[in-house]
């Protein structure tokens, strides 16, 4: 798992490759919250994660603390 807090988060070719492939990525809040999804697109302060359920939903990076890209799983 890649943390924010080392102050490196992942870079724009990895938040590309995880849009392009469509891969499953596990985002943990600063709340401890995980959130699970795809990443549907990203700018210089924001995520927008399409939830298993369909609903998007848009994080502010300063609110990230972690990721990971789920091994094996892949959208639907």
């Amino acid at each position: 798992m890649t943390f924010g807090n080392t102050g490196k988060g992942p870079s724009v070719a990895e938040l590309q490759k995880f849009i392009r492939e469509k891969r499953v990525i596990e985002v943990i809040l600063l709340t401890g919250q995980k959130l699970k999804g795809v990443l549907k697109w990203f700018d210089e302060q924001a995520y927008c994660i399409t939830m298993e359920d369909g609903e998007s939903i848009t994080v502010q990076k300063s609110a990230v603390i972690g990721y990971r890209s789920v091994p094996g799983a892949r959208a639907q």
